[in-house]
């Protein structure tokens, strides 16, 4: 599976918590960013992340007990396996992709350097998708489009459907919403 194939589905992911996992996995959503876990809970519920029929995408920055080197990936390939990682860090890309892992970067855009480095880190990385944030900043998409082949996820602060559609109408890929009540509708 890849991430265009993910996001032909619908191009909504559902960010969520582990404690909405099964109200995410009962949504319309494509995809699920799993933030803010616990490893312990991670190993309770591996058998439903390794057997969901949505591909799901653990955010390894922000895991409690999981620390942000090559064996982590390791484990979490053998033990949990997610369909993929969300991180911020390079070396952690890299790492998740050896393990067979899909890769998003997440990146933060506040000013024309941060921009800059984006791409050059993303060109270095080679993720199989890139999450920018924060989401409500769809302007820019043209521009990362010109430079970077990866599909392009907005997250972060978006609250609306209209915010949504802008992100969608402005060449985004998909858009990852934490509020629940969005993760149903569908976009093509």
């Amino acid at each position: 599976m890849d991430m265009e194939t993910i996001l032909k589905t619908n191009r909504i992911i559902a960010a969520t918590e582990q404690d909405r996992l099964a109200e995410a996995m009962d949504s319309a959503a494509c995809a699920i960013l799993l933030m803010y876990g616990k490893l312990t809970r991670l190993m309770a519920e591996a058998d439903a992340i390794s057997q969901s029929s949505k591909p799901i995408f653990l955010h390894t920055d922000l895991m409690n007990g999981l620390s942000n080197d090559k064996e982590s990936f390791r484990f979490l390939s053998a033990y949990i396996k997610p369909t993929g990682i969300v991180t911020t860090k390079g070396p952690m890309i890299r790492a998740a992709k050896k393990e067979g892992m899909l890769t998003i970067q997440r990146v933060f855009l506040i000013d024309t350097t941060s921009l800059t480095t984006t791409i050059k880190n993303v060109l270095e990385n080679q993720p199989d998708a890139i999450e920018i944030m924060p989401g409500i900043a769809p302007s820019i998409i043209a521009h990362i489009k010109e430079h970077l082949p990866q599909p392009i996820i907005l997250g972060g602060l978006i609250w609306n459907r209209q915010q949504v559609a802008e992100a969608l109408a402005n060449g985004a890929d998909a858009v990852s919403l934490s509020r629940a009540e969005m993760w149903n509708d569908i976009t093509e």
